[in-house]
């Protein structure tokens, strides 16, 4: 895919559908007869290089798309489609924050499910989507005004982004990547103890006690490195999206630390043993051999999602942007 083909398609998928296709011709014939009058200019035909100078003073992607969008004037038609995409990102993460904690805390049987939900739902959500709303609306008022630098906006390449896909936009890529981002950072300050989630006793039913076995201390500083390298893809995936062989190295080093914590869960079974309570020895040997059963399947199934991994990821990094 050349340079042209990759920025009509970060235009494109900031189009209405409707107009889409015309929008794209048109915008296709407008930049084709740009080349042309560079290179009779020149009386050579454009580099690579040339070719993407033309590109990126005719505006980024989310700029030429504002153009053909409505026109709002609250923060300004050329800063408009930054500012909905920000918006966009803040409200993927207020929900985040918001119910991934209510989440986890109905997984774990932390109070009321109904009430937990209730409340991260219409009260910690709309608090912490109008505080980033309002953060968002703060700075592109200020950048409006040029309070604050553009810089950062100004200095992009056009192959820096992404190769066209049918599955996947470039948009949905990096709401995943914001997603993926909160909930793995928020793992990482329950596994190191800095986010404290009071689970109470860790019982069945009142019935057995559950106790984690030794290899989960064997294991903290691996479990926690693999969380840290899925932290930087996802950073990694949310800037360059378009760095196909990188984004595919991190994919294959995770899957493969993946597959080495499976193989060594898997070898390290049971993960927890169970000590009655009330319950008799017979309800504990059924208990056992359900949890046991689960773990085992659970395994399994993982180990054969990373073998998967594995090989797409090397397969993306051999075929890289091809």
């Amino acid at each position: 895919m050349n340079l042209l083909d990759r920025y009509l398609t970060a235009v494109a998928a900031l189009l209405p559908k409707a107009q889409r296709e015309d929008i794209v011709a048109e915008l296709r014939d407008l930049l084709l007869n740009r080349f042309e009058e560079k290179e009779e200019a020149l009386g050579r035909p454009l580099t690579d290089k040339e070719r993407e100078a033309v590109l990126k003073d005719f505006g980024h992607p989310l700029a030429v798309a504002g153009r053909y969008g409505p026109q709002q004037s609250l923060i300004g038609p050329t800063l408009y489609p930054f500012y909905v995409f920000a918006l966009k990102i803040a409200l993927a993460v207020a929900a985040a924050i918001s119910l991934i904690p209510a989440l986890a805390a109905v997984f774990l049987g932390d109070g009321n499910p109904a009430r937990l939900i209730a409340d991260a739902a219409f009260d910690h959500f709309p608090s912490s989507a109008l505080m980033l709303t309002g953060l968002v609306t703060l700075v592109a008022a200020g950048i409006e005004r040029g309070w604050v630098p553009l810089t950062g906006l100004t200095e992009w390449k056009v192959s820096d982004l992404p190769v066209a896909s049918t599955k996947k936009g470039l948009f949905e890529t990096r709401f995943n990547a914001v997603f993926e981002m909160v909930v793995v950072a928020l793992f990482i300050l329950w596994w190191t103890g800095l986010w404290k989630v009071d689970v109470g006793d860790l019982t069945v039913k009142g019935t057995v006690a559950l106790q984690p076995s030794a290899i989960w201390q064997t294991l903290f500083w691996p479990i926690l490195a693999w969380a840290a390298v899925q932290l930087v893809s996802a950073l990694v995936t949310l800037v360059q999206p378009g760095r196909v062989r990188l984004r595919a190295a991190f994919e294959l080093v995770l899957a493969a630390g993946g597959m080495a914590l499976t193989t060594v869960m898997w070898k390290s079974l049971p993960l927890f043993t169970l000590q009655p309570l009330t319950a008799s020895s017979a309800e504990v040997a059924r208990l056992e051999h359900v949890i046991g059963l689960g773990f085992h399947v659970t395994m399994l199934v993982a180990g054969i999602t990373f073998a998967c991994q594995i090989g797409a990821a090397a397969w993306r990094l051999y075929k890289g942007e091809r």
